[in-house]
C-alpha cells in the first residue's frame, strides 16, 4: 500500500476509537479530537500522490 493510504487509514481508525473513548469516559474534547482526526483522514482524500509517477 502506498504511505499516503496507510496514512488515511490509521487517521481515520484512530479517530474513531478516540471518539468511541471519549463517548465512554463522557469527555466533550477527547471526541472532538476524535472527529478532528477523521476530519484529517477525509481531508486527505483530495490530495493527490505523487510518489507514483504518473
Amino acid at each position: 500500500m502506498k504511505p499516503l493510504t496507510v496514512a488515511k487509514i490509521a487517521l481515520a481508525v484512530t479517530g474513531v476509537g478516540l471518539f468511541a473513548f471519549g463517548i465512554r469516559l463522557d469527555n466533550a474534547a477527547i471526541r472532538w479530537a476524535g472527529t478532528g482526526l477523521v476530519a484529517v483522514a477525509w481531508l486527505l482524500r483530495f490530495v493527490k500522490d505523487t510518489a507514483s509517477g504518473e
